[in-house]
């Protein structure tokens, strides 16, 4: 039986592939696609990509046992593929160290969230719940680009669980036994 704590590092694992995929096919767009309002949760096809990077840091740097180590510089905006890229580098090295760290009884630790927004009073979430809000996130806002992609016939790098749990190893073939 899997752990709860392992299940959720897998995802994280899962989404730190899938995510390379969508900033290498953003890269292959026109300045004017990645930048054009599509009256969506996020204007832009690089703003939901950089909302979600902000929620993965928000988040995660509030997890953290350790001070996140300072970014280089304070973000674009609007962001760009090379902001995109080093930000999303740096995010995936601090939720590596997280995840390395991070045990069972952690899970039930809690994180202070403030009144403001995104949230209607200040509260304290449990870690396990902030993480799988995350995954939530991450979800959601992948299918938001999915769609915004195939309006504009570009394919979206849809890299689905199975595929990466059969190519990471995870899972074995039992025939192959």
């Amino acid at each position: 039986m899997v752990s709860e704590l392992e299940s959720i590092r897998a995802w994280f694992d899962y989404f730190a592939d899938a995510r390379r995929g969508y900033i290498e096919t953003l890269a292959k767009l026109p300045a004017a696609e990645l930048t054009r309002d599509r009256g969506a949760s996020y204007p832009s096809l690089l703003d939901i990509f950089a909302h979600s990077q902000g929620a993965l840091y928000f988040w995660m740097k509030g997890i953290a046992k350790f001070e996140f180590p300072p970014q280089d510089g304070e973000p674009a905006a609007p962001p760009s593929i090379e902001v995109l890229r080093k930000d999303e580098a740096y995010i995936q090295t601090q939720i590596r160290r997280v995840m390395k760290e991070m045990t069972e009884a952690d899970l039930s630790r809690t994180v202070f969230r403030e009144k403001g927004k995104g949230s209607s009073h200040d509260c304290h979430i449990p870690i396990r719940e902030a993480l799988w809000h995350l995954v939530e996130e991450e979800l959601q806002h992948r299918g938001e680009l999915n769609a915004l992609l195939w309006q504009i016939d570009v394919e979206a790098p849809v890299y689905d669980w199975i595929e990466w749990d059969h190519e990471v190893g995870r899972i074995q073939d039992p025939r192959s036994k």
